[in-house]
């Protein structure tokens, strides 16, 4: 099967996402007068869809890297794919929630509960391109594989840790997940070179 109908409904629901995570970021009907304070109360929102604007970007710009080494798909592959994007389309529930609830841990739990899901997904997805060659582009060799590894054993990992801090210290949280993000971004820039 041919890969390009994949990565262009991916795309779509990549780009469904992010759009969709905008809606939750209204000013409240308030007088000029009232405007700054308004403008206030709406930080934790911004911050939220600003914040996983980039995470949804970061995974766009790793699938899209992701796909350079699928030559062709196969059932199994698609839906994993599927998967990935359930993941990925629900990231702007956890986000609303992060905007209302900001200092909550259960937003926070639930938004790296996504986070985790979300890159497990992509791990079996390289996982099952790796025990299957015939679907891998000649781009796809052992050292591509061993080299993503490790950056999936430190997300998850600290995915897990914010998750587990999100009780104590909801700011660590934060700080892991921007962490992480910065991380990622990093690789991926250095990657599309």
């Amino acid at each position: 099967m041919n890969k390009s109908r994949l990565e262009a409904f991916s795309d779509g629901v990549f780009a469904i996402a992010i759009t969709l995570l905008i809606l939750d970021v209204r000013l409240p009907e308030v007088s000029y007068d009232h405007l700054w304070q308004a403008l206030k109360e709406i930080i934790p929102n911004i911050l939220a869809y600003v914040m996983s604007f980039l995470v949804i970007g970061m995974y766009w710009v790793g699938h899209h890297t992701s796909f350079r080494i699928v030559a062709k798909t196969d059932g199994v592959l698609l839906w994993l794919n599927i998967l990935l994007l359930l993941c990925i389309s629900f990231i702007p529930f956890p986000t609303s929630m992060l905007g209302k609830y900001p200092q909550g841990e259960i937003p926070l739990i639930i938004y790296g509960c996504n986070l985790l899901a979300t890159n497990f997904i992509a791990f079996l997805m390289i996982k099952y391109l790796h025990h299957h060659p015939e679907l891998g582009s000649e781009h796809f060799h052992d050292k591509y594989f061993n080299d993503q590894m490790p950056v999936f054993g430190t997300v998850n990992g600290s995915y897990l840790l914010a998750i587990f801090l999100a009780h104590y210290s909801p700011l660590a949280s934060y700080l892991i997940y921007g962490v992480i993000l910065i991380l990622l971004i990093v690789i991926y820039v250095r990657r599309t070179r």
